[in-house]
């Protein structure tokens, strides 16, 4: 490309230089600038200028490289994952709109929730792999504090908003990276659509005062039965919020099923079924929701315990009582359950492998072992 550049004293020239190689001869166009000075003190004189061509490797780097180390490699399976944690949040979407608002609230609400939902995913909603921690909240001040965190995996940082008993939520993302806080988004998110839900329940009491009487006694019909179920390893925060969400589906009015189908010993699915049940059995006597158990499987494939909700009568209060199985029932399904292990060879489901395996939890607020054990 022949480029000149003009100024008031100067004259652009072109010199062709004839350039001498191995591989090719070529004539060289070179832009040379000389004023009407320069021609007065000294004659131009011809210049026969020699260029050397220096080739490099067809790699354009240094011999001996390997240039496969640097190529990009193709994982057909990250876009499969990808659509395949986005179909799981969409479900999960779904199942937290429906958890947080009452089944009659409004569409307003239901669209403001989701819309929230959306722009800020929280927990099992969030896609991206790696999660940066920036903000976590104070539990007695209710104050986010700042924090200084290396990116880590969704899973720990999941669990790290467990333990806290609050919700991972997601602010913005770059890339791979979702940029999140620990605080606790359920009374946030039910304070967009107090209004809503403060209308639908005036409503709800007028129609109720309305109503007093026989209309208020025929009460509902039962409707579908929802099957919760669990493993026989869950711990105490999981019990604490499952045993809430099976009562709040009794008050739905929704016959329910729990069950444990993963265990390691007759022992351990009879004892954290029976703690399930209890922890569901004080949460109903504090809402005062009525409800009745109404059989109790136990086999060696299985255990579980059914119950169903007392719907209202006009002819007493008969029906207002909450009842569990008691000591009787549970030492007969223990008995029962042992016995069809015995007869089937196996003393449960699955064995756990108790091998600690070292652990990389990152960065964390106390501190671990190499097996990612807290120490206190």
């Amino acid at each position: 490309m022949k480029k000149m550049v003009f100024c008031k004293m100067c004259r652009p020239l072109l010199v062709f230089c004839a350039t001498s190689c191995w591989r090719r001869s070529a004539r060289l166009p070179l832009p040379f600038f000389f004023s009407p000075l320069n021609l007065q003190v000294a004659p131009f004189t011809s210049w026969n200028l020699q260029a050397r061509y220096f080739s490099t490797t067809a790699g354009g780097g240094r011999e001996g490289t390997n240039s496969s180390e640097d190529d990009y490699v193709f994982d057909p399976t990250l876009s499969v994952q990808k659509d395949a944690a986005i179909h799981v949040a969409k479900k999960s979407l779904d199942a937290i709109v429906r958890d947080l608002l009452p089944e009659n609230a409004p569409d307003a609400a239901t669209q403001k929730v989701r819309a929230y939902l959306q722009q800020h995913p929280m927990d099992t909603l969030i896609t991206q792999p790696t999660v940066h921690i920036t903000h976590v909240e104070d539990p007695e001040s209710g104050r986010e504090t700042k924090m200084s965190l290396s990116p880590c995996d969704l899973s720990e940082a999941l669990e790290q908003a467990q333990e806290r008993e609050m919700n991972l939520v997601q602010m913005g993302t770059r890339g791979d990276v979702a940029y999140c806080r620990i605080r606790r988004e359920i009374p946030r998110i039910l304070g967009l659509v107090g209004p809503e839900l403060e209308a639908l329940r005036e409503e709800e009491k007028q129609e109720g005062s309305s109503h007093r009487g026989g209309s208020d006694q025929a009460g509902g019909k039962i409707r579908e039965l929802v099957d919760h179920s669990f493993r026989d390893v869950v711990d105490a925060h999981f019990v604490g919020w499952k045993s809430k969400k099976i009562v709040e589906d009794i008050k739905k009015r929704h016959p329910v099923k729990i069950t444990i189908k993963e265990f390691q010993s007759p022992e351990a699915a009879i004892g954290k079924i029976r703690e399930m049940c209890q922890a569901m059995q004080r949460y109903a006597e504090e809402k005062l929701i009525y409800h009745h158990f109404t059989s109790i499987v136990a086999n060696d494939r299985e255990v579980s315990v059914s119950f169903v909700p007392s719907l209202p009568s006009e002819k007493g209060n008969s029906w207002k009582h909450i009842k569990y199985p008691g000591e009787k029932e549970w030492a007969h399904a223990n008995k029962r359950m042992e016995e069809a292990c015995r007869k089937s060879g196996r003393y449960g489901t699955y064995v756990k492998n108790n091998m600690l395996k070292p652990r990389s939890l990152g960065q964390t607020f106390f501190r671990v072992d190499k097996y990612g054990r807290k120490i206190d």
